[in-house]
């Protein structure tokens, strides 16, 4: 027979209103076990129990109706079904987390925190160090704005072996205290997710270039490497100060030369670097001394590649490889003088090296085309006690004084027919002394170059001592060995290179200054013009030259001084004078001189007849001058 509800429930109020709690307890038993979904019933049934002291049954009679409440999401009626059960079970920690949920899911945030701080601190208390930990992630994830919560949470996870998900929170709050503008403590997160995954590499290049901002080298270098520099020209430098503040200076010149590779323009940036790695370790700072000047070669810019290496050389005075690149370079560019000088600091490494063979032959290259010079008798001298040769003064005086073949290099000869013995044997055998000092940049060639690859020359400086001696008259030793002091062979060359070398001079600035007019280098040019101009044979060529050259300086009076001087030597050809003549006339009537311009118009028309527009110009200087 079903159930009569309503009057199951008159008799259950009757018995309660009696004190006959038990009895009523069942009568309302028997209703909530007819209907489970009463709810109201089965709130009164738990109350009863809880009357009757029977907690147990209470709160599986309110668990039973908050479960409901909450999967319906009456979550205000679920939480209050669960606080009575917190009121009968303090302890009751499912009712707490429950409440800790709904709490979050109202927005009641701080009541959440409470709930779940009473259950972690109860686990700490039992030992439940686990279960703790699971309540620290789950307030990780109740307020956004708890950083601390949210790191704390992170650094469980990473505890539990879950470094992955660790980084990801940790990326996480570094983006939102970004996002809001706090970015000493979103740095602090982002060092905490790349610690825990080092192979965050976007992570690591922002930590580096904070560091760095910060003027924090030494935090950049844990960061640092070369996938996380990339191309930023800020943490390349700054990795390459660490692989230096390592003394890993090998590494750093590899990026260095890497760099240079890339991007040949960021050279003179480096260079400061560069120089740290060669004074620390010479081998390493070649690469990269190597690496920039071969960025210069490849557009043909010899001297600054020359620049380079020499500069690298002061830092490593003995350093062959970087010696021996040098004199390629040189000879490459055609610069002679460079050249020479590194051929004597070459040939001094080769003697600090006991490298005697090689040392041999490049000073007795060197004596062989300034035998005046006592540094490199000295050279070879010391090269050849070096490899034992025996009575090496002997074979030096041997063959300064012809007795015996004395072959000089010419790097710099260039093949053509028109380097005859004017301005060949005799320069290379003696004249080399007048040469004037190199100015800065390093001296070019003073012969023409070609553009065809350089052939060496071999010099027979025996037969070319022979023509100076039949030349000039001059009386060269000729006494088998033993019988005169190099002194004596010495002093004799020294002074023939002083009686031929003012003419030998003339030629070698001529040559230098049209050198210097080809490289747009004019105050070079100038100074090497001026110097060629004194000897009358130079003078007219030089003149003009050097009119061109101050007259493209708008100073005009000088324009005209010089080509007053080339006027006053006999011309190459009648006709380069009256071109002269003209130049000169043009240059007067720009001045207002216009008298002298006439006069010298004039004297062109009386000597060859019309003249480009020489009579014009007089025809019109003339009706200037009536004017006047």
């Amino acid at each position: 027979m079903p159930l009569d509800r309503e009057e199951t429930l008159k008799k259950a109020e009757k018995l309660l209103r009696q004190g006959r709690l038990d009895n009523a307890i069942a009568e309302y038993l028997r209703v909530v076990e007819d209907q489970p979904r009463d709810w109201n019933t089965a709130n009164t049934l738990g109350d009863l129990y809880a009357r009757a002291n029977q907690s147990g049954k209470a709160v599986a009679q309110y668990t039973r109706i908050a479960e409901h409440f909450f999967e319906d999401g009456f979550y205000p009626r679920a939480a209050a079904i669960y606080k009575k059960i917190l009121k009968l079970v303090p302890d009751e920690e499912s009712a707490q987390l429950q409440l800790a949920d709904i709490s979050v899911r109202l927005g009641l945030l701080k009541d959440a925190k409470t709930y779940y701080g009473a259950v972690a601190a109860r686990r700490r208390a039992r030992g439940d160090a686990a279960g703790a930990a699971d309540i620290v992630l789950l307030l990780g994830t109740v307020d956004p704005g708890d950083l601390a919560a949210r790191a704390a949470a992170a650094r469980v996870l990473a505890s539990q072996g879950d470094e992955a998900g660790a980084a990801a929170k940790f990326r996480e709050l570094y983006a939102d205290l970004i996002e809001k503008g706090r970015e000493p403590e979103a740095l602090d997160a982002l060092r905490e997710a790349v610690t825990l995954h080092p192979g965050d590499t976007e992570g690591r290049t922002i930590l580096a270039k904070a560091a760095i901002a910060a003027g924090d080298t030494e935090a950049a270098r844990g960061y640092l490497d070369r996938e996380t520099a990339g191309d930023d020209p800020a943490l390349l430098g700054a990795l390459i100060d660490v692989e230096l503040g390592a003394g890993a200076f090998a590494a750093a010149a590899a990026l260095i030369t890497e760099i240079l590779k890339q991007s040949p323009e960021r050279g003179e940036e480096l260079l400061g670097q560069a120089w740290r790695i060669a004074d620390a370790d010479a081998d390493a700072g070649f690469m990269v001394a190597d690496a920039l000047a071969d960025g210069f070669i490849a557009a043909s810019q010899f001297e600054p590649a020359v620049g380079v290496l020499q500069t690298f050389i002061g830092h490593a005075p003995a350093h062959i490889p970087a010696l021996l690149k040098l004199v390629e370079v040189c000879v490459d560019g055609g610069l002679e003088t460079a050249m020479y000088d590194t051929q004597a600091q070459l040939t001094d490494a080769y003697l600090a090296a006991s490298q005697a063979a090689e040392a041999r032959v490049i000073a007795e290259d060197l004596v062989a085309r300034e035998p005046w010079e006592a540094a490199h008798i000295e050279r070879f001298r010391r090269a050849l006690v070096m490899l034992r040769v025996p009575e090496p003064d002997s074979v030096i005086a041997e063959r300064l004084s012809g007795q015996t073949p004395f072959l000089a290099t010419d790097h710099f000869w260039d093949g053509t027919s028109g380097h005859v013995a004017e301005e060949a044997t005799l320069e290379e055998a003696v004249a080399g002394s007048a040469a004037p000092a190199a100015p800065t940049p390093p001296e070019p060639s003073s012969r023409p170059v070609s553009s065809e690859p350089h052939e060496a020359l071999e010099l027979d400086l025996t037969t070319m001592l022979g023509e100076l001696h039949g030349e000039t008259g001059a009386v060269l030793p000729s006494a088998g060995p033993g019988e005169q002091s190099l002194d004596d062979v010495f002093g004799a060359l020294r002074g023939e290179a002083s009686r031929s070398g003012s003419a030998e001079q003339s030629v070698r600035l001529m040559t230098i200054g049209r050198t210097y007019l080809e490289m747009g280098m004019a105050d070079e040019a100038i100074k090497a013009l001026s110097g060629a101009a004194r000897a009358p044979r130079q003078r007219f060529e030089a003149g003009r030259l050097l009119s061109g050259l101050y007259r493209e300086q708008g100073d005009l009076p000088h324009a005209i001084e010089w080509l007053e001087q080339a006027a006053e030597v006999p011309p190459p050809t009648p006709d380069e004078r009256r071109g002269l003549l003209y130049d000169l006339a043009v240059l007067l009537e720009e001045t207002g001189e216009v008298s002298r311009a006439l006069a010298i118009l004039l004297e062109l028309q009386s000597e060859g007849g019309d003249y480009r527009d020489a009579a014009a110009r007089a025809e019109r200087l003339a009706r200037v001058q009536a004017g006047g």
